[in-house]
């Protein structure tokens, strides 16, 4: 194997990780949430998944709640000509 293919093996490695890891997870949550003034919210969202989910929060649960947060806020912003 080159050097090459073992660069490009060690970074696609270091994404899946990346990608998996619940705190990396859990920072992108906070930073859409400080993006959008709600930083002490981080924790009561988590619950939520928690409570809702009935099972330990992972990446990916973040991740969807994340994305649905943010898109809905992108469409209050829009509905309500708020700007930032």
């Amino acid at each position: 194997m080159n050097l090459v293919q073992k660069s490009v093996r060690q970074i696609s490695n270091e994404n899946i990780k990346n990608y998996y890891d619940v705190s990396a997870a859990e920072d992108e949550l906070f930073d859409m949430l400080q993006t959008n003034g709600l930083m002490n919210k981080k924790q009561q969202v988590l619950d939520f998944i928690k409570r809702i989910t009935g099972e330990n929060n992972d990446s990916y649960k973040i991740r969807q709640m994340g994305r649905f947060l943010s898109d809905l806020f992108n469409e209050l912003k829009i509905k309500y000509k708020i700007k930032e």
